[in-house]
């Protein structure tokens, strides 16, 4: 598999987290405007978000790790 190629596979699948976590992002900001915002939804979100923010610098990891591989420059 050539970087490219291998970059180009893991293009959406970084977009779609990035979109993910501003999702729950933004729903975090909109509980904590709440007059009493649910403390259980809010730990929800967050464990999530956070999930969301291991998987993401875990798959940037990955994406830089193949673009500084040597060797085929398709």
């Amino acid at each position: 598999m050539t970087k490219r190629l291998a970059a180009s596979a893991l293009g959406p699948r970084l977009e779609a987290l990035r979109d993910r976590h501003r999702q729950l992002d933004a729903l975090v900001h909109e509980e904590y405007r709440r007059p009493l915002p649910d403390l259980d939804r809010l730990r929800s979100l967050k464990r999530d978000r956070l999930r969301l923010k291991d998987a993401l610098s875990e798959l940037e990891g990955t994406m830089r790790t193949i673009a500084r591989a040597p060797g085929q420059n398709h």
